[in-house]
């Protein structure tokens, strides 16, 4: 039961050891959210594709003009 003084209600014994592990288990959390938020990235390389998917048309003549060309 809370006890009362001068200042007002005292805290129990059982309500600080509340309070404490509340706050320290917040900062735990912040700590932990910045460390993984802060910490660098991994990147993976692209594998290289060995040949082209797909077929390969030789390029027309260019000096040509083409049907809907402006």
């Amino acid at each position: 039961m809370r006890k009362r003084n001068l200042r007002g209600l005292v805290m129990t014994r059982r309500e600080f050891i509340r309070k404490l592990i509340k706050g320290s288990s917040a900062i735990l959390v912040g700590t932990l959210w910045l460390v993984k938020k802060a910490s660098p990235r991994r990147f993976v390389r692209a594998l290289r594709v060995k040949k082209y998917p797909g077929h390969l048309k030789s390029l027309k003549d260019i000096w040509k003009e083409a049907k809907w060309s402006g």
